[in-house]
């Protein structure tokens, strides 16, 4: 479950890493582009919510940072519809996501 959820989240991070440089260069991003880049994240994310609640408790962490980061992923799409570049978000969005993106590796990968 954890390797499919990892598999999932290297998606999303490209789609994300993708989409922080539109921010960062003063473009927009496509609609579709971001809805799908949440989906495949709450996809990813219920992953890791079934491998918890199947015993994994190692994943809780995971899951608290989790809820950070759609929050402001949220908060951010909102503020890109208003044609904002929320850059500092961007970049405290992206961090947390490779803190956690790191630590779902390390308990999918390591034993």
């Amino acid at each position: 479950m954890l390797m499919f959820s990892l598999a999932v989240f290297t998606l999303v991070a490209v789609m994300g890493l993708s989409m922080a440089c539109d921010v960062f260069q003063g473009r927009g991003t496509p609609k579709l582009y971001a809805l799908v880049h949440g989906g495949m994240a709450l996809l990813g994310s219920a992953l890791v919510i079934i491998a918890a609640l199947q015993g994994d408790s190692r994943v809780f962490v995971n899951i608290g940072l989790a809820v950070a980061i759609i929050v402001v992923g949220i908060y951010i799409s909102f503020q890109r519809a208003k044609g904002i570049r929320p850059r500092g978000l961007v970049a405290l969005h992206g961090a947390t996501a490779v803190v956690c993106y790191l630590i779902l590796g390390y308990f999918a990968l390591g034993r």
